[in-house]
């Protein structure tokens, strides 16, 4: 069952830390939606595995586009791919590159930009039944030029399939 209508991704600015994830690093967006309770309970390299597994043809076939049209160019190919946390720390699509039961810290380096994505459980911290939050935090340090433009050709993409991959979650 996916996520409802009226559960909507919701942006919030991106915490101190999270910049200091790429020290001079360009950019940083953090969206954040309630998990339901089947979800909760998980840890989040599951949860993980299934917000990807929750994409959309649209964005498998946008990555596939991406990957034809950076490939002259010799740009590290991308992909949202299903699958859980390897032994050699690697989920499919992204390496892990630090994380516990509440976060995961995914990225990669490239020629034309570095990027971290981090994805976090957490509870709102108010008093009695707390509820669970998924946030998940992009952030992206370009390299000269080409790293600007392709961030700011990419970047309405990226808002929407954030999105799109935390409310269409399979829980």
């Amino acid at each position: 069952m996916n996520a409802t209508p009226a559960c909507k991704a919701a942006e919030i600015a991106p915490e101190a830390r999270h910049w200091q994830l790429l020290p001079g690093a360009d950019f940083a967006d953090s969206y954040r939606i309630p998990l339901a309770a089947s979800l909760a309970q998980r840890q989040i390299a599951d949860i993980a595995a299934r917000m990807m597994s929750g994409k959309p043809a649209w964005i498998a076939a946008l990555l596939a586009l991406r990957n034809r049209l950076v490939a002259p160019f010799g740009l590290k190919g991308a992909q949202l791919a299903v699958g859980e946390v390897q032994a050699d720390n690697q989920m499919p699509g992204f390496p892990v590159l630090d994380g516990d039961a509440s976060h995961l810290l995914l990225g990669m380096d490239d020629r034309h930009l570095d990027f971290r994505l981090c994805l976090e459980k957490s509870s709102s911290g108010s008093a009695g039944e707390a509820p669970q939050w998924l946030t998940a935090t992009t952030v992206v340090r370009t390299k000269g030029w080409p790293g600007k433009a392709y961030l700011a050709v990419i970047m309405p993409f990226h808002r929407r399939i954030v999105r799109t991959l935390l409310e269409k979650m399979p829980e």
